[in-house]
């Protein structure tokens, strides 16, 4: 009983982390330096809740999130990753493919 406990739970954590998938991932360099912007939805239809991402020198952490607000966290990651570029970052669109 304890193993299929174990298994369940593993196989709904491996669910959970299927279907929170970055939508819009953005990679910025300047020189040899690399940060990754990414815009995460936990439902891909809903676009709700969201987490705006940054990850720098190998941490990331959370910048902006939303529960209900549709659209504010690709607000919120935009003016980011042009405020990148106003300070001289490479900003480009990374491909899920």
């Amino acid at each position: 009983m304890k193993r299929m406990t174990t298994l369940c739970l593993f196989g709904g954590l491996l669910m959970l982390a299927t279907t929170v998938a970055a939508d819009e991932t953005y990679t910025c360099t300047y020189g040899p330096d690399e940060r990754v912007i990414s815009v995460v939805y936990q439902d891909q239809e809903a676009k709700v809740p969201c987490e705006v991402r940054y990850q720098k020198e190998g941490v990331t952490e959370t910048l902006w999130s939303a529960e209900e607000e549709v659209g504010y966290c690709d607000e919120k990651a935009k003016a980011f990753i042009e405020k990148q570029r106003v300070w001289g970052w490479n900003c480009e669109e990374k491909s899920t493919e």
